[in-house]
C-alpha cells in the first residue's frame, strides 16, 4: 500500500506565495495598533454612545474602554446637545452597570430621560428615579448632574443635597394651561444657578443664595405667601412673565425687596405682576446708595396693572450708566415720563434699544378671552394704547440720542414725526426702526422723517396709515437715504379692502355689463 501523497515542493511554494499576497492585500489594522494611551486620548472627542459602541469590536478596544471610564471625571450622555434626549434602552441595572465602570466621575451632564418611572416595579426591567439615585450614589466624587426632569431634580435635591444642579435647568414639559402634574417643591439652599421654570406648579420661591438666573413662565405658585423669604443675594437675572400668583398686592413686597438685596442684578423682567404702585419708588430710594438696582441693563415692564410712572423712572435714573434696553407698556408710554427724564439731565451712554407700548407676544399670540386667562389665574389685565404724543417722542429723542433700535406699537397720537428732532445730529445711529398700528402717522411727514436718520437699515411698518400711501412716494423717501439696506412695508387695511368688495357697481356699470357684447354704448354712457 502506499501512503498518501505528498504535496511536490513547487506546489508548497505556489501556496506559500498566494497567503503572502493575501495577507498584503488585507487592510491593516491600525486602531489596534495604537497603545491604550492614545486610544483614551481620542475617546476624549467621541460621544459616549459611540465609546460604549467600541467596546464590542475586539478586546483591545474593550481593554481601552474600561481604562478611559475609570478616569474619565466629565461625561456628557448628550454629546453637548442640550436640546436632545439621552440615548434610549437604559434600564436601572445597565445605567448602574456604566456608572460603577467610572469611579472618579465628577459631573455627569445630558441626563435629559425621555422617560422616568415615579418608583421601581417588582418583576419589571425599567428605567425609573429610584434608579436613577442608587447609580449616581454609586459614583462617591459626584459633584454635579445636569437633568432637565422636574422629578429627578426634586429627589435629588431631597437625597443628595450636596450635588450640584448643573448648567441651565429648563422642564421640557411646560404648557399653558399649567398641567397640574407638574410640580416641583424647592428647597431652601438648594445647589442651583439657573432655573427655568415653564408651565409648572410652585409653592414658594425660598432663600437660593447661589441662584444667578431665574425665569418663571406660566408658573403658579400654590402658597399664599410664596414670596415671604424670598432672597437670592447672588441673583444677576430676574424674569416673571403671566405668573398666577396672589391677587393682594402686598404680598409682592417680599419679592421687590428680595429684588433690591441682589446688587448684581442686570436684567429685570415683570410682565403681568400685580405689584403695589409706588413700590419700587420707596424701595429705590431706600437701596440704591447700597447699589440696588444700579447695575440693571435691561428693564421690561408689561401689563403691570399696578405701575405707576415713578417707579418706571426710578428704576431708569437709578441704572443710567449701564442701560442698554427699556421696553415700557403701554400705560406708562406717556409724555410725562420722558419730560421727567429730560428734567433730571442724565446721560445714557450704553443705551441702544427703546420699545414703546410694549405687549407680550403671548398675550398676542393667545386665542384665549380675557376671562379665560383670569380664570387660570392670571392678573385681571386690559391694556389700552399708548398715550404718547409727539412731544413725549421729542423728548424722547432729547434723553436717548444714542439710540440703535426703535419700536412703536399701538400709540394713535403720534402724528408728525419729523417734528421729533430737536437736533438732527440726534439718532444718527439708528438702525431699526419698527412701527405698528400707529394711524394717525401722515405720509409726508414719515418720508421727511427718515431722511434725517442717515445709518437707518431696516424699516417695519404694519398698519399703519389711514389712506393707502403712494408707492412713488415711500419709494422716493427709501432712496433718499443712504444707508438703507432694506425696507419692508407691511400696510394691512382690511376695513378698506371690505369696503371695496362690499361696495355695489355704479348705475352706469351695471347697465354696460347688462348690455350685449356687439352693443354700442349712447353717446351720453361715452361722454360720461
Amino acid at each position: 500500500m502506499t501512503g498518501p501523497r505528498r504535496k511536490s515542493s513547487k506546489t508548497q511554494g505556489g501556496g506559500g506565495s498566494v497567503s503572502e499576497s493575501g495577507r498584503q492585500d488585507e487592510p491593516k489594522d491600525y486602531i489596534n495598533e495604537l497603545s491604550h494611551e492614545v486610544l483614551c486620548h481620542i475617546f476624549r472627542y467621541l460621544p459616549m454612545q459611540d465609546i460604549m459602541c467600541m467596546e464590542c469590536l475586539s478586546r483591545k478596544l474593550r481593554e481601552a474602554v474600561t481604562l478611559y471610564l475609570r478616569v474619565v471625571k466629565v461625561v456628557d450622555l448628550c454629546a453637548s446637545r442640550w436640546w436632545e434626549y439621552m440615548p434610549s434602552g437604559f434600564t436601572d441595572s445597565s445605567f448602574l452597570k456604566l456608572l460603577k465602570k467610572m469611579p472618579d466621575l465628577e459631573q455627569l451632564y445630558g441626563l435629559h430621560p425621555r422617560y422616568l418611572e415615579r418608583r421601581r416595579v417588582r418583576g419589571y426591567e425599567a428605567f425609573s428615579i429610584p434608579g436613577v439615585l442608587e447609580a449616581l450614589q454609586a459614583c462617591p466624587n459626584l459633584l454635579g448632574v445636569e437633568t432637565s426632569h422636574l422629578e429627578l431634580v426634586e429627589a435629588i435635591w431631597n437625597y443628595m443635597p450636596q450635588v450640584h444642579i448643573l448648567g441651565k435647568f429648563r422642564n421640557r414639559n411646560g404648557a399653558f394651561p399649567i398641567p397640574p402634574e407638574n410640580k416641583l417643591t424647592i428647597p431652601v439652599a438648594a445647589k442651583i444657578q439657573t432655573l427655568h421654570l415653564v408651565g409648572v406648579n410652585v409653592p414658594e420661591i425660598p432663600c437660593i443664595s447661589m441662584l444667578k438666573h431665574l425665569y418663571l413662565k406660566w408658573v403658579r405658585f400654590t402658597k399664599p405667601q410664596p414670596f415671604k423669604d424670598f432672597l437670592c443675594v447672588s441673583l444677576r437675572t430676574f424674569v416673571m412673565r403671566n405668573c398666577a400668583g396672589p391677587t393682594n398686592s402686598l404680598k409682592y413686597v417680599p419679592l421687590v425687596t428680595g429684588l433690591a438685596s441682589a446688587r448684581n442684578l442686570e436684567q429685570l423682567e415683570l410682565v403681568r405682576v400685580p405689584f403695589l404702585g409706588g413700590l419700587i419708588q420707596h424701595v429705590v430710594e431706600d437701596s440704591w446708595r447700597s447699589g440696588g438696582f444700579r447695575n440693571l441693563h435691561t428693564i421690561v415692564f408689561g401689563a403691570c396693572k399696578n405701575a405707576l410712572e415713578v417707579d418706571l423712572g426710578y428704576l431708569i435714573i437709578t441704572a443710567a450708566r449701564r442701560l442698554h434696553e427699556v421696553r415700557i407698556q403701554p400705560s406708562l408710554t406717556k409724555d410725562g415720563v420722558f419730560s421727567a427724564l429730560k428734567m433730571a439731565e442724565l446721560e445714557f451712554p450704553q443705551f441702544e434699544t427703546l420699545h414703546l407700548g410694549y405687549v407680550d407676544e403671548f398675550l398676542l399670540q393667545c386665542k384665549m378671552s380675557h376671562s379665560e386667562l383670569v380664570k387660570y389665574g392670571l392678573a385681571d389685565v386690559i391694556e389700552n394704547p399708548g398715550i404718547i404724543t409727539d412731544i413725549g417722542m421729542k423728548a424722547v429723542n432729547e434723553v436717548f440720542s444714542s439710540l440703535k433700535y426703535l419700536v412703536i406699537y399701538n400709540c394713535p397720537h403720534l402724528h408728525n414725526p419729523h417734528n421729533w428732532f430737536s437736533d438732527h445730529a440726534r439718532w444718527s445711529r439708528l438702525v431699526d426702526l419698527t412701527l405698528v398700528r400707529c394711524h394717525a402717522i401722515k405720509l409726508e411727514s414719515f418720508s421727511q422723517f427718515i431722511e434725517m436718520l442717515p445709518s437707518l437699515e431696516f424699516i417695519s411698518l404694519d398698519q399703519m396709515f389711514r389712506e393707502p400711501p403712494k408707492v412713488s412716494c415711500l419709494m422716493t423717501a427709501a432712496a433718499k437715504t443712504n444707508n438703507l439696506l432694506t425696507t419692508q412695508v407691511h400696510l394691512i387695511q382690511p376695513e378698506l379692502q371690505q369696503r371695496q368688495q362690499q361696495q355695489p357697481p355704479p348705475p352706469e356699470q351695471q347697465q354696460r355689463q347688462q348690455r350685449c357684447p356687439g352693443q354700442r354704448p349712447s353717446a351720453r354712457g361715452e361722454r360720461e
